[in-house]
This record gives structure tokens, C-alpha cells and sequence, in this order.
């Protein structure tokens, strides 16, 4: 009975040496302790991988994670496989022991050197999570609103189809996306997205009665172009009698520019009346966008024969005036060159300047003035003039 009670007891057969049980047993405890220690770094590790591209960290614990590999894998070749299997020398387990405690060691002195570090990694990853599993909770919450009844009209509308489209490619990125820095802009990508898709079905109801409102507004808008458009003949001709043909040669083709854009206007708004019809509102929303901008093409052409006649009317009155704006800049000119010592690179560029406005000037002197060409002259010499005080002041 004593020899079955100490078979039990050590595990090794009757003639077990007790040292080699007590080195066994704290080469084990050993083990057990690295075995803590490692589960904890590694964690933080892996944490900080994902957030660290240049790995830093990673490469600093690579050394101690392959020296516990070694010291793990000879404490294994020890391991005995049967309860009743022989101890080795006592010696061999100390030296085991002696491997596994210099590991522990160097693992908890790289825990205590960065563990704030492995610590914000883990801190950063769990927020990550969190992040994702939000962003998949709202896209679940926008894919469930589409499979509602009430979404069902509005599914073949443009915007919600692009709401969805922008969805579904954000969640396939958010699928693939695996480094945590990426992470961050992904998730809030797909949740935007999934607002998008709420934003897009809450507007889509409101869509028919704006298509009505955007067609009366257009015709409106067609009429009043209309209107204006009648003013253009007048003005061209009082161009004409007033001034040089050289004043409007630009603008002989505003009238036809201003008809085919009325003409195009009410082309997209008839189309958009069609789509109003044939219920897609947003169809109609589109049609009415582009007869805006054709409409306002045609107040574009409208606006360069009455603006020009009111402007060279101005000139005229006073064409002095314009020269001496442009004079007074320059003179401001001058003097900040001197202000900031920059009269040797910028000196003789101003000075020029005096000459092209004397030229201008000179030019109004003929029988028939040509004011327009007198305008844009001393506009390109102001811009001019401009553009160099920018650069002294180091904005250009």
C-alpha cells in the first residue's frame, strides 16, 4: 500500500528523485507564467500591429517573442507524456527553469518600457470594433427601412438608388478594410452612407409636389427671359448709333444666343412636364436643372448688350475717371515697392505701366472713340497692377 500511496503521490515511479519532482514542478510554474505573460503582450501587440504601419514596437518584441519560442519549445521536449513517465536529471529542469525565468523577465520589462502604448492599442481596437459593429448596425437599419412597404415606390428613384449604391460599396469596403487607421474613415463612410439612405427615402414622398413647384418656377422664369430679351434689339441699335461697331462687334450674335437658349429652356421644361406625367418626379427635377441653365445663358447674352451700352455710356460721360482709378492704384504700387526696398525688381515693371495708360488715353483721341477697347485696356493694366501688389505683399 506505502509504494501504490508514493506512486501516486510523485508521479514517477517509486524511484523518483524528489529534486528532480521540485525542479520539474518549478520549471512548470515557470512555463505557466510566461505562458500569463505572453498572452497578455501578445495582445497588446497584435493591437498595436493593426495601428502601427511602421510596426516599431513590432519589431522591438520580435526578439523576445522568438526567445520565448526557443525557451517554450525545449520546455516541451521535457514535458513527460504519461503521469507515470521518468523524471530527467534535476539539472536539466533548472536550466530550463533558469531559460523560462530570463524570458519572464525580459517580457515583463517590455511590458513595464511600453505597456501605456499596448494599452492605448487595445484601448484603440475595441473602439474600432465598437465603430464597426455601429456602422453595421446603421446600414442593417437603412436596408431594413428599404424592405418596408412604404419604400417601395420610391425604390426606382434616382436618388435612392445612388443612397444605395454608395451604401453597398461602402459596407464592401468596410469588409476589406483591415488596418485600423483605414478603419476609422470607413466606418464613418458607412454610416454616412446609411443616413444618406434615410435622407434620400424621407425626401422621396416630397419629390412630386418640388417637380410641380421647379416646372411653374422655370416657366415663370422663361417668360420673364422673354420679357428681357425684348429690350436686346433696342439696345444693340442704340450701341450702334452711339458708339463704334468696334464697341459691340462681340455681341452681334446675343440675339440668336438668347432665342436658342429660351428655345432649349422650354424644350427640358416640356420634357420635364412629360416626367411629371409619367410619375418620376425627379426625372422632371432634372429637366427643370437644365433649363436653369439654359435660361441662364439666355439672361447671360441679354445682360452683355444692356450692360455694355449702360457701361460705355458711363465711360463716355467721363472716360477720364477710369484712367485715374487705374493711376491711383498704381501710384499705391509705387510706393509700397519703396515701402519694402523692391524698386530694383519691380521699378521699371510699374513704370511701364504709366506708358500703357498714357497709350489707352491717347487712343480716345480719334474721330469715332473706341471705349470698349479704352475699358478693357485699363481693366488689364488695373489686374496687372494687381497681381504684382500680391506678390509684393507674398500672396501670389
Amino acid at each position: 500500500m506505502a509504494k501504490t500511496f508514493m506512486r501516486r503521490l510523485f508521479s514517477g515511479g517509486p524511484d523518483a528523485d524528489p529534486a528532480a519532482i521540485s525542479a520539474y514542478n518549478a520549471m512548470t510554474t515557470a512555463f505557466l507564467q510566461s505562458d500569463q505573460l505572453i498572452g497578455e503582450i501578445e495582445d497588446g501587440v497584435s493591437a498595436s500591429r493593426a495601428a502601427d504601419p511602421a510596426r516599431r514596437l513590432t519589431d522591438q518584441w520580435m526578439p523576445v517573442r522568438e526567445r520565448y519560442s526557443a525557451a517554450t519549445a525545449a520546455y516541451l521536449q521535457l514535458q513527460r507524456p504519461e503521469p507515470d513517465s521518468p523524471y530527467t536529471a534535476a539539472s536539466v529542469y533548472e536550466e530550463r527553469t533558469r531559460q523560462l525565468e530570463q524570458v519572464c523577465a525580459e517580457m515583463t520589462s517590455f511590458r513595464e518600457m511600453f505597456g501605456e502604448q499596448l494599452g492605448r492599442a487595445r484601448a484603440a481596437r475595441q473602439l474600432a470594433a465598437e465603430a464597426v459593429q455601429q456602422a453595421r448596425m446603421d446600414a442593417n437599419t437603412a436596408v431594413t427601412e428599404l424592405d418596408q412597404p412604404e419604400s417601395l415606390p420610391f425604390l426606382v428613384y434616382p436618388s435612392v438608388i445612388a443612397a444605395v449604391d454608395v451604401l453597398a460599396a461602402q459596407v464592401r469596403k468596410l469588409d476589406a478594410v483591415t488596418d485600423t487607421t483605414d478603419l476609422k474613415d470607413t466606418t464613418t463612410a458607412v454610416r454616412e452612407a446609411a443616413a444618406a439612405v434615410h435622407t434620400a427615402l424621407a425626401s422621396a414622398p416630397h419629390r412630386p409636389t418640388e417637380a410641380q413647384n421647379a416646372v411653374r418656377s422655370v416657366a415663370t422664369r422663361i417668360s420673364a427671359v422673354a420679357t428681357r430679351a425684348e429690350q436686346m434689339g433696342p439696345a444693340r441699335s442704340a450701341l450702334l448709333r452711339e458708339f463704334s461697331a468696334a464697341c459691340s462687334n462681340d455681341l452681334v450674335d446675343n440675339e440668336r444666343v438668347a432665342a436658342a437658349a429660351a428655345a432649349a429652356a422650354e424644350h427640358e421644361l416640356q420634357a420635364a412636364r412629360a416626367e411629371i406625367t409619367a410619375g418620376r418626379p425627379e426625372a422632371a427635377l432634372a429637366h427643370c436643372a437644365a433649363a436653369r441653365d439654359q435660361l441662364r445663358d439666355a439672361d447671360d447674352a441679354v445682360d452683355a448688350v444692356t450692360d455694355r451700352l449702360r457701361s460705355l455710356r458711363e465711360v463716355r460721360e467721363n472716360p477720364g475717371q477710369v484712367a485715374d482709378k487705374v493711376r491711383f492704384r498704381l501710384r499705391d504700387a509705387q510706393q509700397l515697392a519703396m515701402q519694402r526696398d523692391l524698386v530694383k525688381e519691380w521699378g521699371s515693371v510699374l513704370d511701364a505701366q504709366v506708358e500703357r495708360i498714357d497709350r489707352a488715353c491717347a487712343a480716345l483721341d480719334g474721330v469715332h472713340p473706341d471705349y470698349w477697347t479704352y475699358m478693357t485696356d485699363l481693366e488689364a493694366i488695373d489686374r496687372f497692377v494687381t497681381g504684382v501688389v500680391d506678390r509684393m505683399r507674398g500672396r501670389g
